[in-house]
């Protein structure tokens, strides 16, 4: 619950900071928070769709990020427009005035930049939250089979990533399979959780140890592969 509020309360104030940047351009303040709130999903939509990219190859990773860019200014410009229609139909019953869009809000540069600062800004919050709000009260809620499951955190042993989709391990015996992929799982799960391999991600509390090229997790030895070697050996 505090860190549902914690988010909740950093993107009020996100938008609040963004509505008064508007508000400089010769928007009143409830409309331009009208305006900000229109790319309230877009800012959304662009923080789950970064967090799904797969940097397997760096052409292809750049690749997508280039396409993600231009859905994302396309959807921004969407809801721009369509909430500026709005106002402005407000402002003709209202005032009999018509609205003229700013400039600003038509620079693709602007409508980008405002949204990495917002998501940018989200990911530190959650830093944050992760390293001040204990483990033990935070839930892990995701769908397995169509399935909602829930689990505490130090109920996950590891999460191993199998082609489209990730099995996340359990105490006693417990497994699930969920579409998530594993790099949205490390961004979840944060720093108590430790990527030892491109298919492989395990909560540091479990672990035992490492032999050879084996992390060692109860009954389970999992590889460790050259990439991650560096930072498994300084943590583990």
């Amino acid at each position: 619950m505090k860190r549902t509020a914690l988010i909740i309360s950093y993107w009020t104030v996100a938008l609040v900071l963004f509505a008064i940047v508007l508000s400089s351009t010769g928007y009143t303040f409830p409309d331009a928070f009208f305006l900000a709130s229109s790319l309230l999903p877009v800012a959304v939509l662009f923080r789950y769709l970064l967090a799904q990219i797969r940097f397997t190859s760096r052409r292809q990773g750049i690749r997508d990020v280039c396409f993600l860019v231009l859905f994302i200014l396309t959807m921004a410009f969407l809801a721009v427009h369509l909430a500026h229609t709005l106002l402005s139909a407000l402002h003709r019953q209202l005032y009999e005035t018509d609205m003229v869009i700013s400039p600003i809000l038509l620079n693709p540069i602007f409508l980008l930049a405002m949204l990495l600062l917002i998501i940018v800004g989200d990911y530190f919050v959650g830093r944050m939250i992760e390293e001040r709000l204990p483990e033990a009260e935070e839930s892990i809620t995701f769908t397995s089979d169509r399935q909602p499951v829930t689990l505490q955190r130090q109920e996950i042993l590891y999460v191993e990533s199998c082609d489209t989709e990730t099995w996340i391990y359990a105490t006693e015996g417990r497994k699930y399979r969920n579409k998530r992929p594993i790099s949205a799982w490390a961004n979840l799960l944060g720093k108590d959780f430790l990527r030892i391999h491109r298919s492989y991600l395990v909560r540091i509390s479990a672990c035992q140890g490492t032999e050879g090229e084996n992390v060692i997790l109860g009954d389970l030895r999992l590889p460790v592969s050259r990439k991650y070697k560096a930072e498994v050996q300084a943590v583990l």
